[in-house]
């Protein structure tokens, strides 16, 4: 009987939980725009939605014990009922546990890793927009080489990233002064975070590192600070404040902001 009422408060549990879940849906990351946004948001709602019952399972187990089996006094007494091993619970419980780990090795883990994997293949990647992300302390600094350009900027004179949305961009990640050249390992590590791309990659050093993206819609910072460059590794007195705006724009206007960053290149501005 004791297992019947704990296995029908569990499913009901569970169950408002799962429709608790569904019905946020595609909130939990609260804003993305990009494709790799979308399989980690895919990743996080699958484990979320299958560890869920395991979780309300454990919390409602020692809820359950604490109510169900609580002594009435303080004077100790045989239980009426005596357990030293439960071989059928015990199987279940490690029969389970083996079964949700390969689960999640192969999906998403193994499934998602793949479809990232694939977005770096040199055969799909022939027509990208190259930006190479230079990490400094403190600072951002964008470049685009397939238009010339060593560093954009914005009205203000603040470094600036615009990319064109529903085009694959290639980023290449280093850390190093590009105005202190006598050591380009000298600098420290850095972390490219685009809170709105749902992506962070460490970069170090030494190293050139890639991401590759395509952004679904068009946004900027203005519009939501989620559109932003991070550094998420604290890398110095400067680090709180080494940020850069975003805009996700239209191929057109993606045309007319390059012509203008090419004439105040020109300029020298």
């Amino acid at each position: 009987m004791d297992f019947a009422i704990f296995g029908i408060v569990w499913v009901i549990i569970s169950a408002l939980a799962e429709w608790g879940l569904h019905r946020i849906g595609s909130n939990t990351m609260y804003f993305l725009l990009s494709n790799q946004g979308a399989i980690a948001l895919h990743a996080f709602n699958f484990l979320t939605t299958m560890l869920t019952p395991v979780f309300l399972f454990v919390i409602w187990y020692l809820v359950w014990t604490a109510i169900r089996y609580h002594a009435d006094s303080p004077e100790s007494r045989p239980s009426r009922v005596q357990f030293n091993k439960n071989g059928l619970f015990t199987g279940i419980w490690i029969t389970g546990s083996i079964a949700l780990n390969l689960l999640f090795w192969l999906h998403p883990t193994a499934a998602d890793l793949e479809q990232m994997f694939a977005a770096q293949l040199p055969s799909v990647n022939k027509n990208d927009l190259i930006v190479d992300v230079t990490a400094r302390q403190w600072e951002w600094i964008f470049s685009y080489p397939q238009y010339h350009l060593t560093q954009t900027v914005n009205a203000n004179g603040e470094d600036e990233l615009v990319i064109p949305v529903h085009k694959k961009v290639e980023f290449r990640l280093r850390s190093y002064d590009p105005f202190h050249t006598y050591d380009v390992e000298a600098g420290v590590i850095h972390s490219f975070w685009v809170p709105a791309f749902g992506i962070k990659e460490d970069v170090i050093p030494g190293e050139t590192r890639y991401e590759y993206i395509v952004a679904t819609r068009t946004a900027s910072y203005q519009t939501n600070p989620e559109v932003r460059v991070q550094c998420a590794e604290v890398c110095g007195p400067g680090h709180p404040w080494m940020e850069s705006p975003l805009r996700i724009v239209t191929a057109s206007q993606f045309k007319s902001w390059i012509a203008k960053q090419q004439k105040l290149q020109a300029a020298g501005s």
